[in-house]
């Protein structure tokens, strides 16, 4: 037996991008697609594709896609840094920033994304998590909307990504996360943030260079010269940043080139930078097949660095 979906709760009408406020009592008889996802959780990104094509395919026939924007760092949790990313991603379906993660809990979820399918009696009839399997999702859309197939919808054809043992696990900076700096501090007179690169680096352990404060979420530089250096084993680099200037970007000690570097970094003077301009995921390294590499990012001063993630 399908049980009911929880209503949604306690998200006003500020913060709702897309739409005024919707209840699932007033959708009855619709088709509901929750999605809940963070815009710097680069596994939510990669399920966009397919959801804007579910949206653009179906919500002429009585479907509805809720995006429940839950934050998993505290920038997350402003509205604007949320309008931000709906329009930079094109997202047009409705979304809703739920900044303490209310809803999240009444679902009872643990993971970014997760997709949760809502029949047009209110009861929930799938539930989803991780960022492939969106076409099985549809499939179940269509069951519930024609289910004698008298429409016979094209499906979506959803990339398949290649996996690999080794890869390098996700790695938070923050101290609430991270499982220890791999740089030894070093104390002048009553400050001991300044760090020593010892030069050679284990895979999946962050390794610093100059002045560096750890926060709860992140670090933040605080010096004029230094680094911050990760050796990985993936295809695909995204690191979670913030702050407002233009970073360098090496691989390998080298600069990245067109045929490695991600959508993000641009080229300059025969060197690769990256400009932030508030808080995202940046997609760094794009390689064609699993390697081992160091990246290294040459910071300006007060810049955030939260996360790194792989694929």
């Amino acid at each position: 037996m399908n049980k009911s979906a929880p209503e949604i709760i306690e998200i006003n009408s500020d913060n709702w991008i897309n739409s005024n406020p919707l209840f699932l009592k007033e959708l009855k008889g619709k088709v509901i697609l929750l999605d809940f996802w963070a815009y710097s959780c680069i596994n939510c990104l990669r399920t966009l594709p397919s959801l804007k094509e579910i949206w653009r395919k179906y919500k002429k026939e009585n479907v509805v896609i809720i995006g429940i924007h839950t934050p998993e760092f505290m920038f997350e949790k402003d509205i604007e840094n949320v309008k931000v990313a709906v329009s930079k991603h094109k997202i047009d379906y409705p979304v809703a920033n739920d900044p303490e993660g209310i809803n999240w809990h009444r679902y009872g979820n643990k993971y970014w994304p997760r997709a949760v399918l809502i029949n047009p009696f209110g009861e929930i009839v799938m539930e989803h998590v991780g960022e492939a399997g969106y076409d099985t999702i549809e499939g179940k859309i269509i069951e519930l909307i024609d289910p004698e197939n008298k429409k016979q919808f094209i499906r979506i054809n959803e990339e398949k990504r290649l996996y690999d043992p080794y890869i390098s696990r996700e790695t938070y900076a923050g101290s609430l996360r991270n499982s220890g700096i791999g740089s030894s501090k070093v104390c002048f007179e009553s400050s001991c943030d300044v760090y020593i690169d010892p030069g050679k680096h284990t895979q999946d352990i962050i390794y610093l260079d100059g002045s560096w404060d750890q926060k709860k979420e992140y670090l933040t530089f605080n010096g004029d010269k230094g680094y911050i250096v990760f050796r990985f084993h993936a295809k695909e680099v995204n690191v979670v940043l913030s702050g407002v200037g233009i970073v360098e970007i090496l691989l390998d000690n080298v600069s990245l080139t067109s045929n490695n570097s991600g959508k993000e970094v641009s080229f300059h003077n025969n060197k690769s930078y990256l400009k932030i301009d508030g808080p995202d995921v940046f997609n760094i390294v794009n390689i064609k097949r699993f390697e081992t590499k160091e990246l290294k990012i040459i910071p300006f001063k007060n810049m955030e660095i939260y996360a790194y993630t792989f694929g």
